[in-house]
């Protein structure tokens, strides 16, 4: 792996951007839902489910990054809203698939056109390469800071 070679006072300028990045994208997906009766763990979740309907819960955990203990919590309040169900899946009983219901989709159908309509322009001062570069980066850096962390946990 090739090392960086920033100076010292440049060294974490990049962590810096990223987390302001973050930041400011998350208070513009706050303000996108804001009038939505979800709170944001909520709204991922679904749309997650949305997108891959059958996800067991660990591969929704995966894909949405919230801790087990607080996807459980997330999973009742979405079932309690009547926005979710849990099946069984038919070739292991022992696995539990979440769907969205009739009034899940309807809802998410209702609300994904503002809340993309919001995000959007966040992503069009890129151009379609600079996007995918983006998205490049940020999974190679995502990777590596997971691997770093699986090697420290499996000593």
């Amino acid at each position: 792996m090739k090392k960086n070679t920033l100076n010292n006072n440049d060294s974490l300028k990049s962590l810096i951007v990223l987390f302001k990045a973050y930041h400011s994208v998350m208070e513009n997906v706050k303000e996108s839902i804001a009038d939505v009766d979800l709170s944001l763990n909520e709204f991922t979740a679904l749309e997650s489910i949305y997108h891959k309907e059958g996800l067991t819960t660990q591969a929704l955990i995966d894909s949405v990054l919230i801790p087990n203990s607080s996807m459980t919590y997330v999973i009742a309040q979405l079932e309690k809203k009547g926005l979710i169900l849990r099946k069984k899946d038919k070739a292991d009983q022992r696995v539990i698939n979440l769907y969205l219901t009739d009034k899940g989709r309807e809802l998410f159908d209702e609300i994904y056109p503002k809340h993309y309509n919001d995000m959007r322009p966040i992503f069009d001062v890129l151009t379609q390469n600079e996007e995918v570069l983006l998205q490049t980066l940020l999974k190679k850096v995502g990777k590596e800071a997971k691997r770093r962390l699986d090697d420290e946990t499996s000593l």
